[in-house]
């Protein structure tokens, strides 16, 4: 943005929210000591090394060392500016700002990036095809399906769904407000030609509009309203600068804070079951974009909640199809896992249509399976009980799945259900189940291992001192009393040619003199804003993480002070002398040889010396 917010209106933010709060609505927090730890939202991970500090305001990733204050995060995970960030972390906060300030921002040429471009696009996009759905002849039959498939106008105009007529109408459109042929061709929303002109992607096509996860159009998903066996029946947008199908979950903008507050997920196989739950008060409903959960849909969950229910089709493809979704996601998520049965072979659309949005509501609430439960009611399919071979293959299939099971209450459990349904001995299937524990322990410690290495990687049970040489924990420990204490940058002041050995701490040394010009008191969030250097902003937050003794000493201070001033210049000739001396080397020059090599010794002696005497 061209403009500035003015300072009052950023500091009015800055301290009418709490990081927590919305650090929270992205990212699922856990209390472990002072912190809240859950999994960093700018890379992957399965142990937490994501933490948010709040009695400080501010983040910090152990592993990717991202950090800073809140609206440093909303920069980042949003990928904005300062000031943009400003405005919506207030709006995440509720936190009122002028109207002519927001007028202002709203009016000024925000639209330089590539990708706000894009979502101008789609957002225009969506309008228009929302408006030819509802508001039109020729969308009147593409509104009819709609109806008879159950969906009412409020959630037709909540989700902004649409209909793209058989007629060519997108490029004009945009033609008239005069969007560059570059932008629409980087939309997704043509398809391109060989000489270079544009026509419409999605024809004869009820839209459903994909959003990212803060709520704007980035893609579409279109379904033919005409059978024609040369179309596919699902159209969906191609992969562009906004659209990655591998990271969108359908209907996630909407469901991430009831799935937050209702603790569990319910995964549905289509749009339509999302939209026919949304409709019915269920509204934690998401769809992927494909067959089966990705890498990074997985870790978006894993980031929000605890729990993901499977709600598929109850028919036998659907069944299969929650058996894949078991098989493939058990192994590479540590999200708990179940199933939520429909009945009478029905789909979820189908359910609502039929019994109505209480019934599903309460079967929502009721049909909640264990994996093991679903496992024990999918191997029944195609298998005569009645049949001993058929039993033992069965009963096999079950303890595999069992063996995995960490709960032994669990396993009781089941082992009581099968003793019971085929009249055996539970200690017999005992010793079964413990012939495939043995068979699966192996990976199961692998697994183990696993994390443990990723613990360890994350850095958080490290010592941050150990990475430092004893001068830099001089400047670190010196830096962090002069931000902390008045007494501390009081005594500075005697030291006028005092200068820090490492550049880093310099500029923050010479920053906080301006900062405390205009502040008379050290808040870490607003002093993070005062820098424009970001390597300086994550030493600041590295140094604010570091467990330093509440109060400073008069011997702390004289300490610092020597080893960065009297110590260090001994260090830098030292290592100066070194280089010298490879080079000397280099050229055969033995006299030079000979004369740094008594020097270097005298000066490690005297380094020797001083440690000595430090000690």
């Amino acid at each position: 943005m061209s403009q500035r917010i003015p300072e009052q209106v950023i500091e009015n933010v800055r301290n009418n929210v709490n990081i927590v709060d919305i650090v929270g609505q992205y990212v699922q927090l856990s209390k472990s000591g002072r912190n809240l730890f859950g999994l960093c939202p700018f890379h992957e991970e399965k142990t937490p090394s994501f933490s948010v500090t709040e009695e400080k305001q501010i983040f910090h990733c152990f592993s990717c060392h991202r950090g800073g204050n809140v609206f440093k995060f909303i920069m980042e995970i949003e990928n904005i500016s300062f000031p943009e960030a400003v405005l919506k972390v207030a709006e995440l906060g509720n936190v009122e700002i002028d109207e002519k300030i927001m007028h202002d921002f709203d009016s000024s040429d925000t639209e330089s990036s590539n990708s706000r471009k894009l979502k101008k696009v789609h957002a225009d996009a969506t309008q228009l095809y929302h408006h030819i759905l509802v508001n039109t002849q020729i969308g009147e039959e593409a509104l009819d399906y709609l109806h008879e498939r159950g969906l009412n106008d409020d959630i037709i105009n909540e989700f902004n769904l649409g209909y793209a007529p058989e007629k060519a109408i997108l490029g004009a459109f945009f033609t008239e407000r005069k969007v560059a042929s570059e932008v629409l061709k980087k939309s997704g929303l043509f398809v391109e030609y060989d000489d270079g002109t544009l026509n419409d992607r999605f024809r004869d096509r009820v839209l459903f509009p994909i959003r990212d996860a803060q709520g704007s159009t980035i893609a579409f998903s279109g379904r033919l309203l005409h059978k024609d066996d040369k179309q596919p029946k699902y159209l969906n947008s191609p992969e562009t600068e906004l659209f990655n199908k591998r990271k969108i979950l359908f209907n996630f903008d909407k469901a991430k804070s009831e799935i937050r507050q209702k603790k569990f997920a319910i995964l549905f196989e289509g749009f339509m079951d999302v939209l026919a739950a949304y409709r019915s008060g269920i509204k934690n409903g998401i769809a992927s974009m494909g067959t089966s959960l990705t890498n990074e849909q997985i870790y978006l969950l894993e980031r929000t909640t605890n729990e993901l229910f499977l709600c598929y089709d109850g028919d036998s493809a659907g069944q299969n199809a929650i058996a894949r979704a078991l098989e493939l996601l058990e192994p590479v998520t540590k999200l708990k896992l179940g199933v939520i049965r429909i009945p009478e072979k029905m789909d979820p659309d189908e359910y609502v249509q039929k019994y109505g949005e209480k019934a599903f509501v309460q079967l929502i609430a009721d049909a909640h399976e264990t994996k093991i439960a679903f496992y024990m009611r999918y191997y029944q399919q195609n298998r005569n009980l009645a049949n001993e071979n058929d039993q033992l293959a069965y009963i096999a299939d079950v303890m595999e799945k069992l063996a995995v099971v960490e709960s032994p209450v669990e396993q009781d459990l089941y082992l009581n259900q099968l003793a019971n349904r085929f009249a055996l001995e539970k200690d017999s299937l005992k010793l079964q189940l413990r012939e495939f524990v043995k068979k699966f322990k192996p990976q199961k410690q692998l697994k183990s291992a696993k994390d443990n290495s990723l613990k360890y990687l994350s850095g958080r049970h490290t010592t941050n001192s150990q990475k430092y040489s004893k001068i830099e924990r001089a400047e670190r420990l010196l830096i962090y009393r002069i931000l902390h204490e008045q007494n501390t940058r009081i005594r500075m002041k005697r030291y006028t040619n005092f200068s820090f050995v490492h550049d880093d701490y310099q500029l923050i040394y010479i920053i906080s003199e301006g900062y405390f010009n205009v502040y008379p008191e050290y808040e870490t969030a607003r002093f993070l804003d005062f820098l424009d250097n970001e390597r300086a902003r994550q030493l600041v937050v590295s140094l604010e993480l570091d467990n330093y003794a509440l109060e400073s000493s008069d011997e702390e201070f004289a300490d610092c002070i020597d080893v960065i001033s009297n110590q260090s210049p001994l260090e830098r000739e030292i290592t100066e002398l070194k280089q010298k001396l490879v080079d000397a080397k280099k050229v055969n020059n033995n006299e030079l040889v000979t004369s740094l090599t008594i020097k270097l010794v005298t000066l490690l002696q005297q380094q020797q010396t001083n440690k000595s005497a430090s000690l």
